[in-house]
């Protein structure tokens, strides 16, 4: 699926998830399923949740009330759009600064909403793709924001740190030295994320329902274990 497509269908999810009665009763609105996903940078995140998608489809146990759709890095631009945000808030919002300095920047960009702020409105528009169902969720702290959700797999991608550096080094065409560099940053910056706004560890693992190391298992190994373990809540 091309960008632009998954653009209009996370458009199109995010409209029938509206909490709007005109469009939606309220007798008719779900609880799950959905699927976080929280990685290490290399671990392959997007590249299993794109290959869960057609895994998940064929579960005639997993309940599916719309197309699954994946939500990844793109989420943040997605919920700044929907709540009418400033634009530039995506650019000030990285998950690997302190929570003093999004502060400062936050004042210093006079943001009608403080970064905290930010933060409770990407974590309302997450419950409510949870909410609505059939949705892969891929990092911003989802497994936290729907720890509530009873239909909620929540997943967490490690590897060895070689084995992901050689991986996103090809991916992005960067040097070794490169690629290690990027990785160091995206994990701690995700890390600082998690501490900042939820007080968690993310390599917490009591954090989560199922651990993969991606080493060890492919995107289509990887997107059964996934199928099957989301099943069992069902059962």
């Amino acid at each position: 699926m091309n960008a632009n497509a998954q653009a209009k269908l996370c458009r199109a999810f995010l409209y029938a998830s509206s909490p709007d009665a005109s469009r939606r009763k309220r007798s008719e609105r779900h609880r799950g399923p959905v699927v976080t996903i929280s990685r290490e940078a290399g671990a392959r995140g997007n590249s299993i949740a794109k290959a869960l998608v057609p895994e998940i489809e064929t579960s005639e146990v997993i309940p599916k009330y719309r197309p699954w759709t994946v939500f990844n890095q793109d989420l943040l631009d997605y919920c700044i759009r929907e709540h009418n945000l400033p634009e530039r808030t995506a650019e000030y919002f990285p998950e690997d600064k302190p929570e003093e300095i999004r502060n400062l920047i936050g004042e210093i960009l006079g943001m009608h909403a403080g970064v905290y702020t930010n933060v409770h409105k990407v974590s309302e528009s997450l419950r409510r793709l949870a909410e609505a169902g059939n949705a892969i969720i891929v990092g911003r702290g989802a497994n936290l924001v729907t720890a509530n959700v009873k239909h909620a797999l929540h997943v967490r991608l490690v590897g060895d740190e070689k084995s992901r550096v050689r991986y996103f080094a090809e991916l992005r065409n960067l040097t070794i030295q490169e690629a290690a560099d990027e990785i160091a940053k995206r994990d701690r910056a995700r890390k600082r994320y998690i501490k900042a706004n939820f007080r968690r560890d993310i390599e917490d693992p009591y954090m989560y329902d199922l651990i993969i190391n991606t080493d060890r298992f492919s995107n289509a190994a990887a997107a059964r274990m996934i199928r099957c373990s989301l099943e069992e809540k069902f059962r």
